[in-house]
């Protein structure tokens, strides 16, 4: 496959957002008051499993809301009496989770070549206020509410008038990426792994594969094959 063929992204929120590390840092004093020695691995699992149940019930919130309730519900969890400060803190926490530093400039340079859809995560995030954030605006706004988030997809690609073929997503590493279980066309990831040199592996020069460290990486891959 060549990155050029299509016309257009569908970058999920992990891709621009490092929503690990602002979740870990809204979590580590509840980590810190623990008695037991909670990891960072086993605080993502613990929010994701309360996250998952929270949007499993039929009440709509907003994400502020939302994740003031996952606060309370972690610290239950971990037998802590959480810090109204602290609990008020990590509510408003993800509109402001940071985005990654290549972001910005590689989406204002991917924007001149495809149409950017954005593929919110399933629960629990101000989209809008991310989007306010990024130098571009989106063709397309996603948001996972259900199992059924495609056929939203596929209304939005008619509205631009595009093909699904014509769409490539873009996932990141995290557990409940949207796109973690397509397998049923080309899809690109984005291991923004620290532990080895992804811009530098067989994996990312083999653009047969589309595997990048970074959506820099991708927008440098672009341009390789613009001259090719």
């Amino acid at each position: 496959m060549k990155v050029t063929q299509y016309k257009a992204l569908g970058l999920s929120f992990g891709t621009l957002v490092d929503r690990e590390r602002g979740i870990l840092e809204g979590l580590r004093p509840l980590a810190v008051q623990s008695e037991s020695n909670t990891s960072d691995a086993q605080l993502l699992s613990t929010y994701r499993q309360v996250a998952q149940a929270l949007a499993s019930t039929a009440t709509q919130v907003s994400a502020t809301a939302f994740h003031g309730q996952l606060y309370q519900r972690v610290a239950q969890q971990l037998q802590i009496i959480p810090g109204w400060d602290e609990s008020v803190a990590f509510s408003s926490s993800s509109s402001q989770w940071p985005i990654f530093e290549d972001a910005p400039g590689a989406l204002q340079y991917l924007s001149k070549f495809y149409r950017l859809i954005l593929i919110a995560p399933p629960q629990g995030v101000d989209v809008l206020a991310l989007a306010r954030r990024l130098p571009v605006e989106f063709d397309a706004i996603i948001e996972p509410g259900s199992d059924d988030w495609h056929s939203s997809l596929e209304t939005e690609l008619q509205r631009l008038g595009l093909e699904r073929s014509e769409l490539l997503p873009v996932r990141s590493t995290e557990s409940d990426d949207p796109w973690i279980e397509r397998v049923d066309f080309p899809v690109c990831t984005l291991r923004r792994g620290h532990n080895q040199p992804w811009n530098h592996s067989p994996q990312a020069m083999d653009g047969k594969r589309c595997e990048y460290a970074s959506l820099a990486d991708l927008a440098h891959a672009h341009q390789k094959a613009l001259h090719a």
